[in-house]
């Protein structure tokens, strides 16, 4: 379903996400009032720039601004791209930071191509979330995430899990810790902690161990460097 060179996406005027039933085989693209006033009124689009269109899910095509007096339209101008999933997707689960650092590492690691990042209530975790707090938090890190799609022009959206004990997920996951391996190719999993360390217990359940370094890491950096690392040596 369409054969076209992906570096295109570089070069459009903004990348949009809309839902996969709004993304058809051809004409219209449906948008939102939403994202129409964003593109009109924020990004200032013009009649005859050319965007790109994800659904998220790996299906994207070129589409063409149209301003028909105070609407703004998109009218698809090639067939749509269908992009398969990764063989092996990468997940990094991480003790989630105090204050806008987790927005930030949310950011960072989506730029960066992780598939899923999965957030940890880890022994020596500061932050918490409340139970009730819990969806509200996920659906702003989520807008936070798409964004960030937005602005790489990725077409494979990051999800972003709800928090859980740290000793309940590590045994899926190679651990971010001194004194471990070198991280290699086939590393997909992995896990960073808390500024304050794993604990015996969490480290008693992990699969492995790999060492980022001689100096210590903010738990965002640490994401942002395994990330990097893992993407580098699958993609």
């Amino acid at each position: 379903m369409g054969n076209v060179d992906r570096s295109v996406l570089r070069s459009t005027r903004a990348h949009v996400l809309v839902d996969t039933d709004r993304l058809g085989t051809g004409g219209e693209v449906m948008i939102d009032g939403d994202t129409e006033h964003h593109l009109r009124r924020v990004l200032r689009l013009r009649d005859g720039d050319v965007v790109s269109v994800t659904d998220g899910e790996g299906r994207w095509c070129l589409a063409v601004v149209i301003v028909d007096g105070n609407a703004l339209r998109l009218e698809a101008t090639a067939p749509v791209v269908v992009e398969p999933a990764p063989i092996r997707t990468i997940t990094i689960a991480a003790a989630m930071p105090k204050g806008d650092r987790l927005d930030w590492m949310v950011q960072k690691v989506t730029e960066l191509g992780v598939d899923r990042l999965v957030l940890l209530h880890a022994e020596h975790s500061v932050v918490r979330w409340k139970p009730d707090r819990v969806e509200h938090q996920l659906a702003r890190l989520q807008r936070i995430a798409d964004e960030a799609l937005r602005q790489s022009r990725r077409v494979l959206r990051m999800t972003v899990d709800a928090p859980v004990p740290a000793t309940d997920a590590l045994g899926r996951f190679v651990v971010a810790e001194p004194g471990g391996r070198t991280i290699r190719g086939g590393d997909t999993a992995v896990a960073v902690g808390p500024e304050g360390g794993w604990s015996a217990s969490e480290l008693a359940v992990c699969r492995d161990r790999i060492d980022l370094g001689p100096t210590i890491l903010r738990t965002e950096t640490a994401a942002v460097a395994v990330s990097a690392l893992c993407v580098a040596s699958e993609r």
